[in-house]
């Protein structure tokens, strides 16, 4: 299918170099010749199908029209992480690492010293070729069992793995997805997720162009910097829908209730139909506390749409009814959980416990998943099992089932066992990032033996007496838990490594922290002390 034939000609991207810039246009009609040049430029290089493309996929009409050029031709890209501020370069290291492993012999959107250094030949896209544009598509037609592109996975807990992305896999996730949400073709689809990851490649961008609807596009760190601004985009050009992961609402809420500007009383959502929100597990009570704020703006609460995905499925496995309001349930000890709603056609899903029998409705156990999407391998690794003996995925995602519907709770790897009980870090980092000074994905809960450890990036000026101690206050209100004073300390910023979809790397900072590599604020209350851990034997 060719994404970009026989849309309205008036349609295209908005691109936003920043918020205070009127945007450059680019149609659908447009984008396809820009792409149909790159193709003609890429062959004149040698690019052939079956080449593999190492591809940085920044927020940009060119790389946009560079990716739709490569997958033209029948080679692969692999789309990967770029820098998120400018001119800070690319993670060469990782690179070099995917590149060998794949055997790539290509890079696009690299400088020529970064290309040189990795031994990659550079494509660059040139300027008008005669004919070119009628003799590429947008997007090939093609086989389903065509490879299309290689995006990857979080990354959390290991080195990100290489997910295939099929012809047959994208075009039916592209179907579930407008359905979901209720996409036409004189919608407004606005987003700032980075392109490299599925949520804004897929859900966002791709499905735009399958659609045919407008769609605005802005760096994400211009919405890390002024979540504010982005609302007012939201409302100025009147979007009928976008997505975010959880922290994108928390980061929102907390400058709504700091900022009185003029002008939050001219915005007007009551276009906004659909708002995905997804990627990490989610707060009720700050999601419908976002929701309140803008209430009298126009945004209705069938609008927030928590859902469930990953790239193993090429993004969506779940999602709630648009007709309904986000769904809570308190467990028997007060823990609240937000539902991902049911599993969108063809997926099936089970809970098991640690020794792989199956959860009754409402046990904690780990999200197992087959049917529809699943990729069935990661690209070109033999050494890991995709499906168990039962034919499922093990996703390694905690939640449980209550009639149908999913709730997640948060990874496997990141459950803290407290006096025989089980919670999950983000339970923790939820908890103190609801303090007005704690900025979201600022904070990071891991345990070491029988200590619970809270890691928090605060400005110096933050890092004062009497802040630990409503830390700990915030996570016995929430959870009944209490930190250690010594257990919670002040690092300087920086330190928080995440995955490329903006997850903690928390087994990383854990490491990080046993060797005696993270930085501290030290303040007037406490003053760390350095431990070698490795002496101790401990365990993360």
């Amino acid at each position: 299918m060719d994404l970009l034939d026989q849309h309205d000609p008036r349609r295209g991207l908005f691109l936003y170099s920043s918020l205070i810039e009127s945007p450059e246009f680019l149609s659908y009609r447009d984008l396809r010749a820009r792409a149909c040049v790159a193709v003609a430029s890429y062959r004149a290089q040698g690019l052939a199908p079956g080449d593999r493309v190492i591809f940085p996929f920044h927020t940009s009409l060119d790389a946009i029209a560079s990716f739709l050029a490569i997958v033209s031709i029948g080679a692969l890209p692999f789309s990967v992480k770029t820098a998120l501020k400018p001119g800070a370069g690319v993670d060469l290291a990782f690179l070099e690492v995917i590149a060998r492993r794949y055997r790539a012999t290509y890079a696009a959107g690299l400088g020529a010293d970064d290309a040189r250094a990795l031994a990659l030949r550079l494509l660059v896209s040139g300027g008008a070729v005669d004919g070119a544009v009628d003799r590429a598509p947008g997007l090939r037609p093609g086989n389903e069992s065509d490879l299309l592109f290689v995006q990857f996975s979080s990354g959390s807990t290991s080195f990100p793995k290489g997910v295939p992305v099929t012809h047959g896999g994208l075009m039916q996730q592209l179907a579930i997805l407008t359905t979901v949400d209720d996409r036409r073709e004189g919608d407004v689809y606005a987003s700032w997720l980075p392109l490299y990851h599925d949520m804004g490649l897929i859900a966002g961008m791709l499905t735009s162009l399958y659609a045919g609807n407008d769609l605005h596009l802005m760096p994400p760190l211009e919405f890390v910097r002024d979540p504010m601004a982005w609302l007012g985009l939201l409302s100025r050009v009147e979007a009928t829908h976008t997505i975010t992961p959880y922290f994108g609402i928390n980061h929102c809420t907390k400058q709504l209730v700091l900022d009185d500007a003029p002008e939050i009383q001219k915005w007007d959502f009551r276009k906004l139909r659909s708002w995905f929100v997804g990627s990490d597990p989610t707060d009720y009570d700050v999601m419908m506390a976002f929701q309140k704020l803008l209430e009298p703006r126009g945004l209705r609460a069938e609008t927030l749409l928590p859902c469930y995905g990953m790239a193993e499925a090429v993004l969506m496995v779940s999602g709630i009814d648009r007709a309904e309001r986000p769904k809570v349930h308190v467990r028997e000890d007060g823990r609240k959980f937000v539902s991902v709603g049911r599993l969108v056609p063809g997926f099936e899903a089970r809970i098991t416990r640690e020794d792989g029998t199956i959860c009754k409705d409402g046990e904690l156990g780990e999200i197992e998943l087959r049917g529809a999407t699943m990729v069935g391998r990661y690209f070109e690794d033999s050494t890991v099992d995709f499906f168990n003996e039962g034919g499922y995925f093990q996703t390694g995602d905690i939640g449980y089932l209550i009639s149908g519907e999913i709730y997640i709770a948060g990874r496997i790897g990141d459950r803290i066992k407290v006096n025989g009980q089980t919670l999950v870090s983000n339970e923790f980092e939820l908890a103190v990032e609801a303090l007005a000074f704690v900025r979201a994905g600022k904070s990071v809960v891991f345990q070491i033996e029988d200590r619970i450890m809270l890691l928090v990036e605060v400005p110096p000026e933050e890092a004062k007496a009497g802040r630990r101690r409503e830390l700990i206050e915030a996570i016995v209100a929430q959870l009944g838990v209490k930190l250690r004073l010594a257990d919670v300390l002040f690092i300087r910023s920086g330190q928080l490594k995440k995955t490329s979809s903006g997850k903690l790397r928390r087994r990383v900072i854990a490491e990080a922290y046993l060797r005696n590599e993270i930085r501290f604020i030290e303040t007037s209350d406490f003053e760390p002390k350095r431990t070698d851990h490795r002496k101790e034997g401990a365990n993360v």
